[in-house]
């Protein structure tokens, strides 16, 4: 008899561990029900920007710095964060678990060429070293289809993949002749990389973005004008794609409409420094989304007077994102 109880205390010790252990994973995984993990882009960036000036207003509110929005979708699908910033360029072919909360502003796609390399258009990138943006971002498609445009692949390049801060100081150093940044303008490391006096932004011809806007969908004709960064005299025309905020689509209504509420009230503020937008508005808010939004935030914005489509419970196909 005695044999079998201590048999028996063995067991429920060892099942308690067990629910210890799942009950520390799990509080490990994921956040209170107000608490929001928000998954943003590399230091340098807009993204980790506009999130810092979001995390001011609500504390409750903590930054995920991460490769990019493809990153992004993919730890928001597994629960590692509550939210994240992607940009609405194209569809991706994976299903993510994801619902739309906002759209934010208009990104700029951007490109940073060294000043004696004679890079005047992207035809003039044959043959040099480029980074195309972190691998895991939507930067990387953007140059492609750019490229595509022009009558490259990558193959005409020397491709390299790095965050916007790490493209800058290579560029500065001469490890590379030019990168590509999708992310609202103007952007720190596009900035310091022009600030250095050995770089400078240039834009594309209207041939090549008239077939780009044609051959592909989300893409804005965007003008980014003279005098956004340091010595540019002239307006450097190009294309903007939205960032949009999106979320896990079973966050409760409460910190949804929050969230939503700081955003547009803040609007302002937190685009005080994108030279493309200013305030949101709820037309704005839609603008570019492609996937059901969140039950909470298309009450709020139908109480503006956009009736959007909600999310139903099932895995919706998603965008792919920049890293910005």
């Amino acid at each position: 008899m005695l044999s079998k109880l201590r048999r028996y205390k063995k067991v429920y010790l060892a099942i308690a561990l067990v629910v210890i252990f799942m009950m520390a994973t799990a509080c490990s995984c994921s956040s209170s029900n107000n608490d929001i993990r928000l998954g943003t882009g590399g230091e340098g960036g807009t993204y980790y920007e506009y999130g810092r000036k979001l995390s001011a207003i609500d504390p409750s509110i903590t930054l995920k710095s991460t490769a990019g929005s493809e990153a992004n979708l993919r730890l928001l699908d597994k629960g590692f964060v509550d939210a994240a910033i992607v940009q609405s360029d194209s569809v991706d072919i994976t299903s993510m678990n994801s619902a739309a909360l906002t759209g934010l502003y208009t990104e700029a796609v951007q490109l940073v060429v060294r000043n004696d390399m004679g890079i005047n258009s992207i035809n003039d990138l044959r043959g040099k070293r480029v980074s195309v943006g972190d691998a895991e971002s939507g930067v990387v498609r953007n140059a492609q289809q750019l490229l595509l445009t022009a009558g490259m692949t990558f193959e005409d390049i020397s491709v390299s993949n790095m965050s916007f801060s790490a493209a800058a100081t290579a560029l500065k150093e001469g490890e590379i002749d030019a990168f590509f940044c999708t992310a609202g303008a103007p952007t720190e490391a596009v900035g310091e990389a022009i600030k250095s006096q050995k770089a400078n932004l240039i834009g594309f011809d209207d041939d090549i973005l008239s077939r780009l806007t044609n051959l592909y969908p989300g893409y804005n004709l965007c003008v980014i004008p003279a005098g956004t960064y340091e010595g540019q005299t002239s307006d450097i025309h190009t294309v903007g794609v939205r960032a949009i905020m999106v979320v896990d689509p079973k966050m409760n209504d409460e910190t949804a409409t929050r969230l939503i509420n700081e955003i547009f009230e803040n609007s302002s503020m937190l685009n005080s420094n994108i030279v493309t937008d200013d305030v949101i508005d709820a037309q704005h808010a839609v603008m570019s989304v492609g996937i059901p939004f969140h039950p909470a935030a298309a009450n709020y914005l139908e109480q503006r007077g956009v009736k959007v489509a909600k999310w139903a419970g099932e895995k919706t196909k998603f965008v792919f994102g920049s890293q910005d």
